[in-house]
């Protein structure tokens, strides 16, 4: 799970400093000029100071928004400013060394923009939306499109989305004969355009060789249950509507939870076809976890080692809540949502996969996992990840692989983490995916 970073003794994305479109207006303190709220706030405790222009009652014009909690200074914008909001070229920083630089929409980075980390070695540099980074390039950024599957999100499948509503896909479509169809979906708490910008030499080397690319945004709920399959079926019934794409060239694939929803959607598609929309040709996931069971009581141990509790407590909640509770209490529902259970002599859906493609990419950084993250290798995807690999190579999958990335994790920050869309390979996936579609001719 990628984690927020702690910003002004408040948890939010970097990248996503502003407000919501429903976010009250404060008045300035010296003039009464109106400024919209920043969503991060507490709104008992805020005040802003604004030292330019006033239009229409609201702040307008360029000058600087000083933002305070409880009287002690937090943020400063200096810039432009429209309708009470940051809008135009300007700098946002924070007395503990963030900076984020460009051009602001409503209060957040849209278009050329970056952020500035305290360590001088971090930054996120490139095209921006909506407050996060989208950096793909100029070509590329033309045929991306965001299709909204849904203008409700009840069962909250996607956050960190400044409180919108929708749940929707990006599709990068090349001209002419679509060739086969990626489907990347994000890790938990990731936002769709993190997910498209960390693999932007993979979508753009897809582009350019007939392969569309489709993106979902889903980063919520740690089991494929009714709500989640629902929704990704709806968006790839758009997608095939909607684009004309191929519907039996889908490989699946995704990072993190993404990985294992990418597996057993995979495996249900074999199990039992009435599920699922497409039937991917083939399936990936980039580290993600594959059994639940053995995951639920990593995170018990994470709980009492871990001196960041709150992946492992909202990991906890979830298994609780979708899937009853324990292991030991409920474990038909373990070894159903998980694609591979090491306890089950079969291996549990496993098998589902032993004639199709697989690939599950780790870096195996053990080092730096005890360093960083206090965790061993019992604590790490890897262990079943391989003993997955090994059940299917023994059930006679021999392309069935297990792709071991040692020091190529990388996030987009340039900060190094195993647990990263990094470890793929651009180049060589695509070349794996062109032999897939070959094959299948």
């Amino acid at each position: 799970m990628r984690k927020l970073l702690p910003l002004l003794s408040l948890s939010l994305s970097l990248t996503s400093f502003g407000q919501s479109n429903t976010e009250p207006y404060i008045p300035d303190t010296k003039t009464g000029c109106l400024v919209v709220a920043q969503n991060f706030f507490p709104l008992d405790s805020l005040t802003i100071r604004w030292d330019g222009a006033c239009k229409n009652k609201m702040a307008h014009g360029i000058g600087t928004l000083t933002y305070f909690i409880s009287n002690k200074e937090v943020a400063t914008y200096q810039g432009n400013v429209a309708n009470g909001s940051p809008n135009g070229a300007g700098k946002f920083s924070s007395p503990n060394g963030f900076r984020w630089e460009g051009n602001f929409v409503n209060g957040v980075l849209n278009g050329k923009g970056r952020v500035l980390f305290p360590d001088s070695t971090k930054k996120l540099e490139g095209n921006f939306y909506d407050g996060e980074i989208l950096d793909l390039e100029e070509k590329y950024l033309r045929a991306l499109k965001r299709n909204v599957v849904s203008s409700t999100d009840s069962t909250a499948l996607y956050t960190n989305d400044r409180n919108q509503n929708e749940l929707f896909y990006y599709s990068l479509i090349p001209e002419g004969t679509v060739e086969g169809v990626i489907v990347l979906l994000p890790g938990t708490g990731d936002r769709v355009e993190y997910t498209l910008s960390s693999t932007k030499e993979l979508c753009q080397n897809a582009f350019d060789h007939h392969l569309a690319v489709i993106s979902l945004s889903l980063n919520q709920r740690l089991t494929l249950n009714d709500e989640v399959l629902r929704f990704i079926n709806l968006a790839f019934e758009d997608a095939i509507r909607n684009y004309s794409v191929p519907k039996d060239k889908w490989i699946i694939g995704g990072f993190s939870m993404g990985g294992l929803f990418s597996l057993r959607y995979t495996e249900l598609s074999v199990q039992d076809r009435s599920k699922t929309t497409v039937i991917p040709l083939a399936a990936f996931s980039v580290d993600g976890p594959t059994d639940l069971a053995r995951m639920y009581h990593t995170f018990e141990v994470a709980l009492e080692r871990s001196p960041n509790k709150a992946e492992p407590t909202y990991a906890l909640n979830e298994f609780n809540k979708y899937i009853g509770g324990p292991p030991e209490t409920n474990k038909e529902n373990y070894i159903y949502f998980s694609t591979f259970s090491h306890a089950q002599k079969d291996g549990g859906n496993a098998a589902y996969l032993a004639d199709l493609p697989v690939r599950i990419y780790n870096d195996v950084d053990v080092t730096w996992w005890l360093d960083n993250r206090n965790t061993d290798l019992y604590g790490m995807n890897a262990l079943d990840q391989s003993a997955m690999i090994r059940l299917l190579n023994s059930l006679g999958n021999q392309e069935a692989e297990f792709i071991n990335s040692f020091g190529k994790g990388y996030r987009l920050d340039g900060s190094r983490h195993p647990h990263s869309w990094s470890i793929v390979d651009p180049t060589e996936f695509i070349a794996w995916i062109q032999r897939i579609l070959t094959h299948s001719h």
